[in-house]
């Protein structure tokens, strides 16, 4: 683990990546997933309408779900996108601090790749998505950077 006093990322609305350790997948039951999933070389982001900002798919677990289960249902909820819960690879655990003083929550990071993506609808949480080359430009608004840290980790 990295030293909590500073960040490895930074992000809007001041949250921060505090760490990010590789133990095994069954080590630590954590409170969200993220998801970086490719197409060729292209990764999925989501436009989060309530941040308004570009992150990868994810979100919190369900009761009695794992980690590998919230993934593939996060990524089916928010794109539209199928997957199987083996097509995954765990990357590993992350502490991300949600503002100053504000909670601090551990999650999950998953990588994998789709052969053919399957078409988006927007819906209540999700505005769009956008299959992004390494350095492109996202259409609009702005970036979760911390999100980006993440994905140079999967990389890796």
């Amino acid at each position: 683990m990295s030293d909590a006093s500073a960040p490895l990322a930074t992000g809007p609305r001041e949250m921060a990546l505090l760490s990010f350790h590789r133990e095994p997948e069954e080590s630590l039951v954590p409170s969200y997933v993220l998801v970086a999933l490719w197409h060729g070389e292209r990764l999925l982001m989501a436009h989060v309408r309530d941040r308004a900002c570009w992150e990868l798919p994810g979100g919190r677990l369900e009761a009695d779900e794992t980690a590998r289960a919230a993934a593939v249902r996060e990524l089916r909820e928010e794109t539209g996108q199928l997957v199987c819960e083996d097509e995954l690879r765990f990357v590993g655990f992350t502490r991300t601090a949600l503002g100053p003083g504000g909670n601090v929550l551990d999650g999950a990071l998953f990588t994998g790749r789709i052969a053919l993506p399957s078409a988006f609808t927007p819906n209540a949480e999700i505005a769009a998505i956008h299959w992004r080359a390494d350095g492109e430009p996202l259409p609009y608004g702005r970036v979760q950077t911390v999100d980006d840290y993440l994905v140079a980790l999967c990389r890796g």
